[in-house]
């Protein structure tokens, strides 16, 4: 209650302060008209100035100098009529001294009053950690995720914790963290298929739509436990076209478009992606194709991959890379190449050249609507700008 009264008397100080200059009866009067004419005549020395120093031309300055009297003249004729009306009140009565305190003292006398009748002084503070202690049907979404969250970095071993607030960093596109939550789920819980299918998501997600071994083998799990499930089918078809294994993917695909229902939401995205398959070099009917470091790595090349050391690995993949960007300038039209030239680079951190292979497709696909629409798409995914 003291600290409303100091800011009470504090606000009743203020008030008066301003308040003081309207009961002088002894300030003089602000002159406007004065103060114009002193300009205008101001401005014709600079002219007189400037015509010496030959910036005006002897014409130049007398146009300038009857435009200023012109004006000078015009206020002071109207200085005449202001001064009158300043005269003509200054008969008006000024407000007392007492009149302005006590108005002074009662504006923040009132305020206390209003507030101390319908506000809640008595309230007490609430911090963070008795929010977070609250009722959880009054808690907001962050509040809640900090609640499992504290919960898990005290009990890491909570696999209910994590279960449930896997889906949520989903939703929040925290995919980094929604993958380990639906990993630590898994590993303390057991696998389902619903945990692997969120691990695969985030995972994708979080990596900009590159599969990664991890990302396969949950796939492969996924289909043990319901062979059914399209989204792992999917990703296992799009991890072939990683690799290079155009025919496969597109076997895949098609497979799964017998088995779909008519009315299935996915069908029109998946016929489009055949298409392009069947487009690109090594994706058409045929004897299959030897892959080359163009269209990536065979299963032979990845099982190397894997007994490389890192220097080695490292220029293997950069070669790849190269061979996919000098296909492409060769065969511009190639949309799943670009996507996955611009993924690569993303991957190994070269930002200016994934940009640069974007604009590139872009212009390669000028026109093509549907084929702009997964580049912005990638772009954004990619955080590379729409």
């Amino acid at each position: 209650m003291l600290l409303w009264i100091g800011f009470a008397i504090l606000t009743a100080a203020v008030v008066a302060a301003l308040v003081e200059p309207l009961r002088r009866k002894d300030a003089p009067p602000l002159d406007a008209a004065a103060a114009d004419i002193a300009v205008y005549r101001d401005q014709l020395a600079e002219i007189e100035a400037e015509r010496a120093r030959g910036l005006f031309t002897e014409e130049e300055a007398r146009g300038a100098r009857v435009e200023v009297a012109r004006r000078l003249i015009g206020r002071a004729e109207a200085g005449v009529d202001s001064a009158a009306q300043e005269a003509s009140n200054a008969g008006r009565p000024v407000p007392s001294k007492t009149v302005l305190r006590i108005a002074a003292g009662l504006i923040p006398l009132a305020s206390v009053g209003l507030y101390l009748a319908f506000g809640a002084p008595n309230l007490p503070g609430r911090p963070l950690a008795a929010r977070h202690a609250g009722p959880l049907d009054q808690a907001s979404v962050a509040e809640l995720v900090a609640k499992v969250e504290t919960r898990l970095r005290e009990h890491p071993e909570d696999g209910q914790g994590w279960d449930v607030i896997a889906p949520v960093y989903l939703r929040l596109g925290r995919y980094a963290d929604a993958a380990h939550a639906f990993s630590q789920a898994s590993r303390i819980l057991g696998e389902t298929a619903g945990r692997l299918a969120g691990f695969g998501e985030a995972s994708l997600l979080a990596s900009g739509g590159i599969v990664s071994e991890e990302v396969r083998r949950a796939s492969e799990r996924i289909l043990a436990l319901e062979p059914g499930r399209i989204e792992a089918r999917l990703w296992l078809a799009l991890a072939k076209e990683q690799d290079g294994d155009l025919k496969g993917a597109a076997a895949d695909l098609s497979e799964l478009l017998a088995s779909a229902a008519p009315g299935a939401p996915w069908r029109e995205a998946v016929t489009a992606r055949i298409e392009r398959l069947n487009r690109r070099p090594g994706g058409e009917a045929g004897p299959p194709a030897a892959p080359s470091e163009a269209d990536g790595p065979s299963a032979d090349d990845a099982a190397r991959l894997a007994r490389m050391s890192p220097p080695e690995r490292a220029r293997f993949i950069d070669r790849m890379v190269a061979g996919l960007a000098d296909r492409l300038k060769r065969e511009g039209n190639d949309l799943g190449g670009w996507l996955r030239l611009v993924r690569a680079y993303k991957v190994l951190g070269r930002d200016r050249d994934a940009t640069a292979a974007l604009a590139e497709a872009r212009r390669h696909f000028d026109g093509d609507t549907r084929s702009l629409a997964e580049l912005d798409a990638l772009a954004q995914s990619l955080g590379l700008g729409s």
